[in-house]
C-alpha cells in the first residue's frame, strides 16, 4: 500500500509538472488603429475623422416627416404662397444645439421665415437636392420639442399628400388664409382640400446622439487570425484598453460577450456585459469573444474620438499538436458585413417561380455556362420586353412586381416603364434563379455634372466574381475591367468617373454591349453621373409592398429611407438623412463560407466552425480529400490522417445555388 501510495503521489507530481511545462499562459496583445477598426468592424453612425486618426460620431441630422410621401405625385401637390396665404410647419427636435441650422423648402421662392416667433434674416437661397432651396437660420431660435416654422411671402411649396403615403403622417402642417391669425391643419393646397405635410426640412450640423462599433469575433488564442491556432486549456482573462478623447471614460463604453462557438448563439454564448473599470473580463465563457463599442454625446456639438483599441489575452494553452502540421494551401473568405438593415427577397416567393415559368426563362438562359452568362441573358431579355417610351407611366405608376409591369393592357401594350421598371423585371428574373440583387439609383448630386436626370440600375451579387456587379437591365450592357474581364460595380465606375472629371487618367474600363439598345453608352464624361448613389435597403418588393420611394424616378429622390454613399469627393445633399461613409457598409459581401479550425484535446482532430452571410441559406457543404460533397452542420469534427488532408466548404441557398468556397490543405506526419 505504501509503495503504491508513493507511486501515485509521484505520478501526480509528474502530471502537475508536465501541465506547468505544457500549458503556460501565453499573453498576446493586438493593437487596432482607428483605420483598421473602420475596415474590420461594422459601424453605425460612426465615421473616421478628417485626418483618419480617430473614429467619431457621424455629423449631420435631418429633421423631417414628409419622406414617406415625398417624390412625384400624380395629383395636385403644390401650395401657392401670396400675401395673406402663409404656411406653418412643426418639426420635432430632440436637441437643437448645433453649429449650424439650414432650413430647406421645396420649391421655394421669395420667402419670409419665422422660427418660434423669431423672424429670420435670410440670405440668398442655396440649392440642395433636385428642387430644394436652403437657407441658413439661427440655431438659437430652435428649442427642444415641437418648433413652429412659419413661411410667408411668394412662391411655391410642395405637399407630401397623405393619400400618397404608405405610413401615417403626423399632421404637423397647417395653412392660413388670414395672414397667420388662424390655422387649418390638413386643409392644404389652393382649395384647402389636401391632407399631408409640407416639404419643409431642417438640417442641423451637429453630431449624432449615439453610435456603435461591432468588432468581429476573435479567438483569444489567435488574435491575429492565423490559419491554425493552438489547443486551449482555459481562455484566461481578457483586457481591453482604449485610447480615446477627451478620455476613455467619457462617451465611450465597451461591452463584451464570449462563447464556445465561433458564431454567437444563445446556447453557447454569454449575454452582453460591460467591461469592468479596468477593461477586464476575468473569465470568458469560451475561447471566442466579441467587443461592442458604444459612443454617446452629452452635447451634440461635441463627439468622443477613439484612436486605438489594445486587446490583451492570457490564454492557458495545452500541448500544441498543431505545430507538427504543415500548411500546404489555404483560402479563407473574409465576410464583410453591413450595418444597413437590408432585407432580401425570399427565393421561395411564389411570384418568382411564376415569372420564371410564365416567361420561359429557362429557355431564355439556355446554353449559359457561367453565372455571368445567365445574368447577361436575363438583362437582354429584360431590355427587349417593351419598346422604350411605350409605356403607361403617364397614367399611373406600376407596383414593384415584374408580373404587373409585364401585364398587357387593352391597348396591347404592357404596363412597362422606364429604367426603374426594366431593372425591376431584370432583378426579379435574376432572383428567380437564386441570384441576389439590390436597387441603387444614381445622379450627379452635389457634383452637378455630367448633367443627368437620373438612373435606377440594379447591382447583382456575383459568386463568380466575389463582388457586386452592375449589369444594366434597361440598356443590356455592363462595364468591365478590360485586363481581367471582371464586371465593375457602380462604386468602381463612380471612382473612374471622378478621375475623368478631374482631368486625371482613370483605371481602364470597357463597355460590353450584350444586345443593341436604343440607349447607348456615351462615356463617363457625357450624360450619366454616378456621383450620388442611393440604396434602397431591401429587395423584397414582392414579399412586402412598402416602404418604397414614391413613384421612384419620376420626381426628386427625397425619400427618407435611402442609404446614400457619402465621401469628401462628392459631399452629400443636405436632404438625405442616412449617410454611409464606411466602404464595407456599402460594399458588403455575400454567399461565402468562412471557417475557423479549433484544435481539440485529441491529436489530429479539429472542430470546424463555419460562418456565412447567405440570403435564403439552406446548408453548408463540405468535401474532404476530394471525395463526395455532403451537407455538414455549422460545427463539425474533422479528423486528420497521416499525409495530405484537404477540406473544402461552401454554402448553398434554398434556390439550389452554391456559394463561394473556402479551403485548407494540411499535411500531417505519419505515425
Amino acid at each position: 500500500m505504501h509503495a503504491g501510495l508513493r507511486a501515485s503521489r509521484t505520478s501526480l507530481a509528474s502530471a502537475v509538472l508536465a501541465a506547468l511545462v505544457l500549458c503556460p499562459a501565453k499573453a498576446a496583445t493586438l493593437h487596432l488603429s482607428a483605420r483598421t477598426i473602420n475596415e474590420r468592424a461594422v459601424t453605425s453612425n460612426i465615421t473616421l475623422s478628417k485626418d483618419g486618426s480617430a473614429l467619431q460620431l457621424q455629423s449631420g441630422e435631418v429633421i423631417q416627416d414628409d419622406g414617406p410621401a415625398s417624390g412625384f405625385s400624380y395629383k395636385p401637390n403644390q401650395e401657392k404662397l401670396s400675401p395673406g396665404i402663409e404656411i406653418r410647419k412643426q418639426l420635432l427636435i430632440s436637441d437643437p444645439r448645433a453649429g449650424k441650422a439650414v432650413l430647406m423648402v421645396a420649391i421655394g421662392g421669395d420667402l419670409k421665415v419665422e422660427v418660434n416667433g423669431h423672424p429670420q434674416k435670410l440670405g440668398a437661397p442655396q440649392k440642395t437636392g433636385w428642387e430644394w432651396q436652403a437657407y441658413t437660420i439661427d440655431p438659437a431660435a430652435l428649442k427642444p420639442g415641437l418648433n413652429d416654422i412659419v413661411i410667408s411671402g411668394t412662391g411655391m411649396v410642395k405637399i407630401a399628400r397623405a393619400d400618397d403615403s404608405y405610413a401615417p403622417l403626423p399632421h404637423r402642417s397647417a395653412r392660413s388664409t388670414d395672414g397667420g391669425k388662424s390655422w387649418c391643419v390638413d386643409r392644404l393646397g389652393p382649395s384647402g382640400d389636401i391632407a399631408g405635410e409640407y416639404y419643409v426640412r431642417l438640417y442641423l450640423e451637429h453630431f449624432k446622439p449615439s453610435g456603435s462599433i461591432l468588432l468581429p469575433v476573435m479567438d483569444v488564442a489567435n488574435l491575429e487570425g492565423k490559419p491554425l491556432s493552438p489547443p486551449l486549456t482555459a481562455p484566461g482573462p481578457l483586457r481591453v484598453s482604449v485610447s480615446a478623447a477627451p478620455d476613455p471614460k467619457s462617451g465611450v463604453t465597451l461591452r463584451v460577450r464570449s462563447g464556445t462557438s465561433y458564431v454567437p448563439e444563445p446556447k453557447t454564448w454569454s449575454e452582453w456585459m460591460p467591461l469592468d473599470r479596468d477593461g477586464c473580463l476575468k473569465a470568458p465563457r469560451g475561447r471566442f469573444v466579441q467587443l461592442d463599442v458604444k459612443f454617446a454625446a452629452a452635447d451634440p456639438r461635441l463627439t468622443p474620438q477613439l484612436s486605438e483599441l489594445a486587446i490583451n489575452t492570457e490564454p492557458v494553452l495545452a500541448s500544441d499538436w498543431t505545430r507538427s502540421l504543415k500548411l500546404v494551401d489555404s483560402h479563407n473568405e473574409e465576410i464583410v458585413r453591413t450595418s444597413i438593415p437590408f432585407r432580401y427577397e425570399p427565393f421561395t416567393e411564389p411570384k418568382l417561380k411564376e415569372l420564371r415559368t410564365r416567361y420561359h426563362l429557362d429557355e431564355v438562359v439556355g446554353g449559359a455556362k457561367t453565372d455571368l452568362d445567365i445574368i447577361s441573358k436575363l438583362a437582354a431579355w429584360s431590355s427587349r420586353n417593351w419598346p422604350w417610351q411605350q409605356w403607361h407611366l403617364d397614367q399611373f405608376y406600376p407596383s414593384w412586381d415584374a408580373l404587373e409591369i409585364l401585364k398587357k393592357l387593352p391597348d396591347g401594350k404592357p404596363v412597362g416603364g422606364f429604367c426603374q421598371q426594366y431593372d425591376l423585371v431584370f432583378l426579379q428574373a435574376c432572383e428567380s434563379f437564386g441570384f441576389v440583387g439590390r436597387d441603387i439609383s444614381i445622379d450627379s448630386g452635389t457634383l452637378g455634372r455630367p448633367t443627368v436626370v437620373g438612373h435606377e440600375p440594379m447591382e447583382i451579387w456575383s459568386n463568380q466574381f466575389h463582388k457586386w456587379i452592375w449589369i444594366d437591365g434597361t440598356a443590356a450592357y455592363y462595364p468591365e475591367d478590360p485586363a481581367t474581364h471582371t464586371p465593375l460595380s457602380l462604386y468602381e465606375v463612380r471612382q473612374r468617373q471622378l478621375r475623368v472629371l478631374r482631368g486625371e487618367q482613370p483605371a481602364p474600363m470597357h463597355i460590353v454591349h450584350i444586345v443593341d439598345s436604343v440607349l447607348q453608352w456615351r462615356g463617363l464624361d457625357v450624360d450619366m453621373s454616378f456621383a450620388e448613389m442611393r440604396l434602397i435597403p431591401r429587395s423584397n418588393f414582392l414579399e412586402q409592398k412598402y416602404p418604397i420611394p414614391l413613384n421612384n424616378g419620376k420626381g426628386p429622390w427625397t425619400w427618407n429611407g435611402f442609404y446614400v454613399w457619402s465621401d469628401a469627393e462628392v459631399p452629400p445633399e443636405l436632404v438625405h438623412a442616412n449617410l454611409v461613409t464606411r466602404y464595407g457598409n456599402f460594399e458588403w459581401t455575400l454567399d461565402q463560407a468562412h471557417y475557423v479550425l479549433e484544435p481539440t484535446a485529441t491529436d489530429g482532430e479539429f472542430r470546424v466552425h463555419l460562418d456565412t452571410e447567405t440570403p435564403g441559406f439552406d446548408t453548408f457543404l463540405a468535401q474532404i480529400d476530394g471525395g463526395e460533397q455532403s451537407p455538414v452542420a455549422a460545427i463539425f469534427p474533422w479528423k486528420l490522417h497521416p499525409g495530405r488532408n484537404r477540406l473544402k466548404v461552401w454554402p448553398r441557398n434554398n434556390a439550389g445555388r452554391d456559394g463561394i468556397a473556402s479551403w485548407v490543405e494540411l499535411e500531417m506526419p505519419g505515425s
